[in-house]
């Protein structure tokens, strides 16, 4: 006969039988055969059936500790029962004893039932013990993982990326624009820094936007590399969640959410529901799109204006941060941070001082002693920085020990990026200072073209770029072109080598590949902006497969922004774009960091046309070909006017054409001097810390190395019941089994998955699962042993030598215990760690002495007669080892308490001191930063003050 449902009434205080860590919850509702409890230990609030909770009532029995809201610790003597509510007759430390009603318990308390299910023979497996031990274990050692967050991600580990994840993610409510150039993984970095903050707790709702044709790449990338589960927000399922005058926020539906920024600004109402559904973090994808000028806005920056300034965190992704000049680049800052960036004339000024910055850093990078005034320039700098006037410059002079720059030199270089420059708010790595790209191998073909003059003369157009793409496109005579032939001449060269073409509209692509099926019976995948996003994601994945895909895909411009198929080594540039970044982002789609061969890039151009002209101008005046060249966008901008009329131009004069490429090389020389010497030296500096991102890397190498992951997982599955076998090339390949413990395995389909614990092996084959510490299944695993019941009592019968028969030891495994909101990340100063004590008859903690691990011996959970003889029998003995383990437990506490506040104020009393240093000489610490971090400083020692060993498991060794 089942159990009849609890009766809940509101003010009872109940606990979570799966998630003892939520605290004491009090019934906040009971409506609909629903209850609603509060945790106001961790302020979450959770909604259950009321006929099928995992809560348990929170009864205490005489002798049991508690402490009262007014943080007063009690001990229980009796208890009254009295329409479904409970008053506790306690007794404080001197002896006076009250009446507590059980809405005055602390919500932070957590009993400890291990001993009462031990009195009561309530025993699990010694395996189950065993795999409890583990679990508490590998939560304590993922709290406090230097690389927490960055571990579980399916990508090679590469220094930069992981410094910049690392360094974001850790600040309170971070506000960046993420702009490394092409191929150095800025989604990559911004999957990262979210991964990290949602394991941190420090975020929950997240809304990415992006442009309509990467949203598919995003959703895949997120659960491939990350996963991260996001609900895709497009046209149709917004109307779905729109239906009805009182329909809620569709926004609201879900946590995390991928949308067009399109779609919102297209729809006013969207848009306002987004602005009210409320967002932690905010990530905004190729943010150069979002046009700004000291005159004007485009209504899409306006909208994420709106967004950024109401969302305490933001990133703004994009790998050309200048695209639309100077002022482009400061109205993205101006998102970020608009009370610092403010004003665009203060900006340029600002950034004029950075260069003799760079300067002494460079020099000190390359260990060359500094003269007299270097030093003195040095010591200034550091000085001012510091926020001392100069009468205090002046007192503490005779007191300051000179500055050693050769031995304190990476220190110093540490000082001087922190307190100068845009590096807080913008990080931009190059390739300049990355290594791991190929090598770019040009391949020119000058082709005699058989269109006459007229036919190659445009009118100019309202959009002068409109005006130049006019002038190099003839989409209407292709079968006249003389590129097509070439191009059927080259697959046939290269075959089977993967081509990626890329062109300026849809037309053409339509065009080749109808001109290739006709002339040379090619099949060529395409990939526009005309196509449903679902067919260009199943083009790319054609184009992809190695066996029966396509040799060609032909791609519009969108594929030059956000994909990625670096498994191709050929590119075809059909046309020319006019924008140098834009090239940029054609020939990032194979040049990017982890390609493995050299880059060959194909350039047809017809003779005498256009063509020739802008490719001359790449080529011989930006050398944009061989390699990413920085200086490109402003040299575009210095000579748009003179390039457009030369290239509407039918018969431009010679001289012109020359004058053109030459003025574009010395202003390329000339650039690059000053860009190396200027802002963007101390800006690449800041952005990536060799130190600490090898740091990581190792972090991570350590990480993959670890067995334990393995050794945990393997185990629980063999004790639950799931069936694995040896998959393809070294797999694993996991499926629920005929009889496991419960229906369901966590983040196990019905169907099996085929997983690998190596991130070698999960690199090359992205259909198996990637199982490491912070996977979602290794985390709902550890839960499952940690919040719940499962192994918390056990006894073993075994021999030792060094103990007469019928002697006992008791195993009491303690966990710190410190219940605190998830934004806080108390863990990582108090974290979860299981202490084993081992108490023998005479009350002696011998776990110095014996190795708790060796102890093993027949569960006596399979003869329970013998077991409870043996529980009752040793009952008092039991009791008083408990007692004393207890008190042991009550004396660690106290010095753990003090040694996690010693660890929490060291940590941020030195990180505010810096934050507020810096910011007397940085205005891109923003003051919100600081209040944030003094508040989670105070937060913390409050919390800290009230942690506590809890006990968490009993193991009871009887010798024979």
């Amino acid at each position: 006969m089942p159990e009849p449902a609890p009766a809940f009434a509101v003010g009872q205080r109940w606990l979570s039988e799966t998630q003892p860590e939520l605290g004491l919850g009090m019934v906040e509702a009971v409506e609909h055969r629903r209850v609603t409890v509060l945790f106001p230990a961790t302020g979450e609030r959770r909604t259950y059936a009321a006929d099928n909770t995992p809560l348990w009532r929170a009864q205490l029995a005489t002798g049991e500790l508690l402490r009262d809201l007014d943080g007063q610790d009690l001990t229980v003597v009796d208890h009254l029962e009295h329409n479904g509510f409970i008053t506790y007759l306690v007794r404080d430390t001197t002896g006076h004893e009250q009446l507590l009603p059980e809405t005055r318990i602390d919500p932070r308390l957590r009993l400890s039932r291990p001993q009462q299910r031990l009195r009561a023979g309530r025993l699990d497996s010694d395996t189950w013990f065993r795999l409890r031990v583990q679990a508490l274990d590998q939560t304590a050692q993922l709290a406090t993982a230097p690389a927490r967050g960055l571990l579980g991600a399916r990508i090679s580990p590469i220094p930069h990326q992981l410094h910049i994840a690392a360094e974001v993610a850790d600040r309170h409510h971070p506000r960046v624009l993420l702009a490394d150039e092409v191929g150095l993984g800025k989604t990559i970095e911004a999957g990262l820094i979210l991964h990290r903050l949602l394991l941190a707790g420090r975020v929950r709702r997240v809304l990415i936007l992006v442009p309509e044709p990467l949203l598919h790449q995003w959703l895949v990338e997120l659960l491939r590399r990350f996963n991260l589960r996001f609900a895709l927000f497009d046209r149709t399922r917004v109307s779905a969640l729109k239906q009805g005058a009182d329909a809620p926020n569709p926004f609201e539906s879900e946590q995390h959410i991928l949308c067009s920024l399109d779609l919102l600004t297209s729809d006013p109402s969207l848009a306002d529901a987004a602005l009210h559904a409320g967002w932690d973090l905010l990530i905004c994808d190729e943010a150069h799109h979002l046009e700004w000028s000291p005159k004007a806005s485009s209504p899409a920056y306006d909208l994420v204006a709106a967004l950024a300034a109401i969302t305490p965190a933001v990133l703004l992704l994009t790998a050309t941060p200048e695209q639309l000049g100077r002022a482009g680049h400061f109205g993205r800052l101006r998102l970020l941070d608009p009370e610092r960036f403010g004003d665009y004339q203060a900006f340029l000024d600002e950034e004029q001082g950075y260069a003799p910055v760079a300067e002494l850093v460079s020099r000190l990078l390359d260990e060359t002693p500094l003269t007299t005034e270097e030093q003195a320039r040095l010591e200034a700098l550091l000085d001012d920085a510091d926020g001392m006037t100069d009468a205090e410059t002046a007192e503490s002079a005779p007191r300051r020990q000179p500055l050693d720059a050769q031995s304190d030199r990476q220190a110093i270089i540490e000082q001087l990026l922190d307190r100068h420059g845009t590096g807080r708010v913008l990080f931009r790595n190059t390739r300049a200072a990355i290594s791991g790209f190929p090598e770019r191998e040009l391949h020119p073909a000058r082709l005699e073209s058989s269109v006459s003059e007229s036919d190659d003369t445009t009118e100019t157009e309202a959009d002068p770029l409109d005006a130049l793409w006019s002038a190099i496109e003839n989409v209407d005579r292709l079968d006249n072109d003389p590129r097509l032939d070439w191009l059927i001449t080259q697959l046939r060269t290269l075959a089977p080598a993967k081509v990626l073409l890329i062109t300026a509209t849809a037309e053409t692509v339509l065009d080749l590949r109808r001109a290739l099926l006709e002339r040379a019976g090619i099949q060529a995948a395409v990939f526009h902006e005309g196509m449903p996003i679902v067919e260009r994601d199943r083009a790319a994945a054609f184009f992809a497969d190695p066996e029966e895909g396509t040799q060609i895909l032909l791609c519009s411009e969108i594929g030059s922004e956000g994909r990625n198929f670096q498994f191709a080594h050929h590119l075809v540039l059909f046309d020319l774009p006019a924008d140098p970044e834009l090239l940029e982002q054609r020939i990032g789609r194979l040049d990017r960091i982890g390609q493995t061969e050299t880059i060959r890039i194909h350039v047809p151009y017809r003779a005498d046309t256009a063509d020739e002209t802008l490719f001359r101008w790449y080529h011989e005046g930006l050398d944009a070909f061989s390699a990413h060249q920085p200086a490109a966008p402003a040299i575009f901008w210095e000579q748009r006017e003179t390039l457009q009329a030369l290239l509407a131009d039918p018969t431009p004069e010679a001289g012109e054409v020359e004058a053109l490429i030459t003025e574009a090389k010395a202003l390329r020389l000339r650039l690059d001097a000053e860009l190396a010497a200027g802002r963007d030296r101390l800006l690449e500096l800041s952005s990536h810390r060799p130190v600490r991102g090898a740091a990581l890397v190792e972090a991570l190498a350590a990480e993959d190395h670890d067995p334990t992951t393995e050794t945990f997982l393997t185990g629980l599955w063999d004790a639950f019941g799931v069936e694995r076998e040896l998959g393809p090339g070294g797999s694993l390949v996991v499926r629920p089994g005929a009889h496991m413990l419960q229906e369901r395995f966590p983040e196990l389909p019905d169907e099996g998955i085929t997983a690998t614990f190596s991130r070698k092996h999960a690199l090359a084959h992205e259909d198996r699962r990637f199982l490491t510490r912070e996977h979602p299944m290794t985390r709902a695993a550890l839960e499952l042993m940690t919040g719940s019941h499962m192994g918390t009592s056990a006894i073993i019968l075994t021999q030792d030598p060094r103990f007469a028969s019928s002697a006992l030891l008791l195993e009491a495994v303690y966990v710190a215990e410190c219940p605190a909101p998830p934004i806080l990340n108390a863990q990582r100063f108090l974290p979860p760690t299981a202490r084993r004590m081992l108490i023998d008859e005479e009350g002696k903690e011998r776990s110095a002495e014996i190795d708790i691990n060796a102890l093993g011996g027949k569960c006596l959970r399979s003869r329970r007669p013998l077991a409870r003889a043996l529980i009752k029998a040793k009952s008092k003995v039991i009791e008083a080892m408990v007692a004393l383990a207890e008190q042991e437990a009550a004396r660690e506490s106290r010095a753990l308490r003090e040694q996690a506040g010693r660890l929490m104020r060291d940590q941020l009393d030195q990180e505010l001191a810096r934050l507020q240093a810096l910011a007397r000489r940085n205005p891109a610490v923003r003051p919100a930063e600081i209040e944030a971090l003094a508040a989670e400083r105070d937060a913390l020692a409050e919390t800290l003050a009230n942690s506590r060993l809890r006990l968490d498991a009993l193991r009871l060794i009887a010798f024979a």
